[in-house]
């Protein structure tokens, strides 16, 4: 590695740190965001000095800010305001020629476009390999026209290639489907793209037999209308929104799927579409919105044999049913993880007793239920797998509910929205011993 001058300054004291070679320190620095590198910085007059040639991944996380913002702890014109500095100041600091990773979280819109499409600029113009930005904004349901958007035109007017991209996620940023086409076409190693709330995005054609393309994931873009998939090397595929034009031409290496309504939209039609390759899924993520009396129904599955992970996220109201999972559960005759994510609505519909034949399942052997409310409608589906699952070595109840929209709660934070009673329901359920299976109450 080549010996980095550093100025001298007799007046400042050595202390050990100083001592230490440039390697060593810059492998220690490495292991450190970018505000812990410079808050640290006071240690030494030479660790000061080595931050700027240190990161190769800068991260700006002020996810936890956005909370407290959220929660009006804090203004978002001040936390803003000081968000663009730190950026601003570490980059105009970094003097590393190539980064692995750029990534921003925090609520910009098109106000700080002037300062956003110079961090894009910067980040292309040291090989990034990762992007995301990530602007989720602090009230999720206002107006989007005021998102962020994208610099189009300054990529796909000169066809600039960017070789060295292989990620690239952007949320709550308007972007367009020819630019998305522009990025798949001219960065060759893109292997992850992921979408989220973006209105502009309207249609998208993803085709090529030299795709490197392994993840996409369109979510919440409102007014997407179709999506045609030719991707020889895609993996997982996943699409959460309204009712859409969804042709899959040829995913031959599809191994995972999402996907999920928006509202009262239904989800089955994608099915369908998929029909070819839901035979070889590993992993399959469902979201479902329940307004009828009905409750949670599906079509019937082909047997889904290499199916080891399903997660179904529903909302519905306390009277419906979701017995209606029972055929997607039965149709994995070899799943072994389950996850359910429930969201209570206080709607009150007539209570409609059904039965259901209760078929052994030998290879499932953990269950996670989030957001147990430990009403009728959920304690039927609980009942259900503890029956079932007759090798079942696990199930977890975590009575949080589970997160609804808006800026995901940071990991060191759990939601306090629970369901009254549903731990005394959860216990009861242990005391009945309908299994040998551990409990789990989170």
């Amino acid at each position: 590695m080549e010996k980095i001058v550093l100025p001298s300054d007799k007046s400042i004291k050595e202390d050990r740190i100083s001592q230490l070679p440039d390697e060593m320190l810059i492998s220690v620095l490495s292991f450190l965001t970018p505000k812990e590198a410079f808050r640290t910085s006071v240690l030494s007059y030479r660790w000061k000095c080595l931050c700027p040639f240190l990161p190769r991944s800068l991260d700006f996380d002020g996810l936890y800010t956005m909370w407290e913002i959220e929660r009006e702890k804090k203004s978002l014109q001040f936390e803003r305001k000081k968000f663009l500095q730190w950026v601003n100041d570490t980059l105009k600091s970094c003097r590393v020629s190539t980064i692995d990773e750029f990534r921003v979280c925090f609520h910009f819109d098109d106000g700080s476009k002037s300062h956003v499409d110079g961090w894009i600029d910067f980040a292309i113009s040291k090989g990034v390999k990762r992007l995301e930005l990530d602007f989720t904004a602090t009230f999720p349901f206002k107006d989007a026209s005021n998102f962020y958007r994208f610099p189009n035109e300054r990529f796909t007017s000169d066809k600039t290639c960017i070789k060295s991209l292989t990620s690239l996620t952007l949320k709550y940023i308007r972007v367009t489907g020819e630019l998305l086409e522009h990025f798949l076409s001219n960065c060759p190693l893109l292997e992850r793209l992921h979408v989220d709330n973006s209105e502009d995005l309207v249609n998208l054609n993803i085709y090529g037999s030299s795709l490197k393309l392994k993840y996409l994931h369109i979510i919440r873009c409102l007014e997407f209308k179709s999506i045609e998939i030719n991707a020889p090397n895609l993996e997982s595929f996943g699409y959460v929104g309204n009712e859409i034009k969804l042709h899959v031409h040829s995913a031959p290496r599809l191994l995972d799927v999402r996907i999920g309504g928006m509202y009262s939209h239904p989800i089955y039609y994608a099915f369908g579409s998929l029909s070819s390759y839901l035979y070889q899924l590993e992993s399959l993520t469902l979201d479902v919105y329940c307004y009828t009396y009905d409750g949670v129904e599906f079509p019937e599955f082909q047997t889904l044999t290499k199916l080891k992970h399903l997660k179904v996220t529903v909302g519905a109201s306390e009277g419906s049913s979701l017995l209606g999972l029972i055929p997607l559960i039965e149709a994995a005759p070899f799943l072994h993880k389950f996850v359910f994510e429930f969201r209570l609505w206080e709607i009150n519909f007539p209570k409609k007793a059904r039965k259901v034949k209760k078929y052994p399942n030998e290879h499932l052997k953990e269950v996670e239920i989030v957001g147990f409310a430990g009403r009728a409608i959920d304690i039927q589906l609980v009942v259900y797998l503890l029956e079932s699952a007759i090798n079942l070595e696990k199930i977890i109840f975590n009575l949080s509910a589970p997160y609804l929209a808006g800026i995901p709660r940071p990991k060191n934070i759990r939601t306090t929205v629970k369901y009254k009673g549903a731990r005394e329901a959860a216990m009861r359920l242990k005391e009945k011993q309908l299994t040998r299976a551990e409990f789990v109450i989170m």
